[in-house]
């Protein structure tokens, strides 16, 4: 039993790189500069062309279609690392302190907090928040060593866990779009798209980005790709399946 607990993470590597050799590598269109800094992850504005976006010094950002910032939350948290918004509220992941905090979407007020613990590494914990539109729950998911992903009752507490076994080395970001999950992965450079009932793997993209965080599609159906390290905004047509 012993022997098969060395074996396992082997296997998992082996898995991921071989769904990453697979992985048609695209480029993007275009790209452009955000004045977000060190942007970590950002998903659509529900009512208009707009995105929020989350910064690593722990800030949340209403911002235009090109990246400009419009106004901020009164707010400073630690270590950003995932965003998503619904007609009411706009939800903030703080990594290590393991924290979903919650803002007004027109006032961008903190409303609620949070708490959800996770004995994972400091800076391996979670990593990326959406709505799973299939199941009608929140997912929420861990960098790495393990990838979990956590369905949210609607209390935002813990409803069902899932290990996602060898999909990638890590998570940096989530989203629901086309009646499916996307992840990305930026220690792969690459973005996967999952059967959103059962988490499987059903493609996958590669790219040419340094340090991918952000991950989201556009209301003009493109997908966009935010740096952290270079903070800029790169846009893709969307993947074909």
């Amino acid at each position: 039993m012993r022997q098969l607990y060395w074996i396992l993470p082997f296997l998992f590597l082996l898995a991921s790189a071989f769904i990453v050799k697979k992985a048609t590598h695209i480029k993007p269109k275009e790209s452009f500069f955000t004045n977000v800094p060190e942007p970590s992850d950002i998903c659509n504005h529900p009512n208009n062309n707009n995105y929020f976006m989350v910064s690593d010094n722990g800030y949340l950002f209403e911002v235009d279609e090109n990246g400009q910032i419009i106004r901020k939350a009164d707010f400073e948290g630690f270590d950003c690392e995932g965003v998503h918004a619904d007609e009411n509220f706009v939800y903030v992941v703080e990594e290590m302190v393991r924290k979903i905090r919650v803002f007004d979407l027109n006032t961008l007020e903190l409303v609620r907090t949070v708490h959800l613990p996770y004995q994972g590494g400091r800076n391996k914990g979670y990593e990326a928040i959406t709505f799973n539109k299939a199941k009608n729950r929140m997912v929420i998911l861990t960098e790495k060593d393990p990838i979990y992903l956590f369905e949210l009752n609607e209390d935002l507490s813990i409803y069902n866990e899932i290990l996602l076994d060898g999909i990638a080395r890590d998570i940096s970001a989530a989203t629901y779009h086309a009646d499916h999950l996307w992840l990305l992965s930026d220690e792969d450079r690459t973005v996967f798209k999952l059967d959103p009932n059962n988490y499987k793997v059903l493609a996958a993209w590669k790219f040419p980005i340094i340090n991918p965080e952000g991950l989201v599609f556009n209301k003009k159906d493109q997908m966009v790709i935010v740096s952290d390290d270079m903070e800029k905004f790169f846009i893709f047509e969307t993947p074909l399946p």
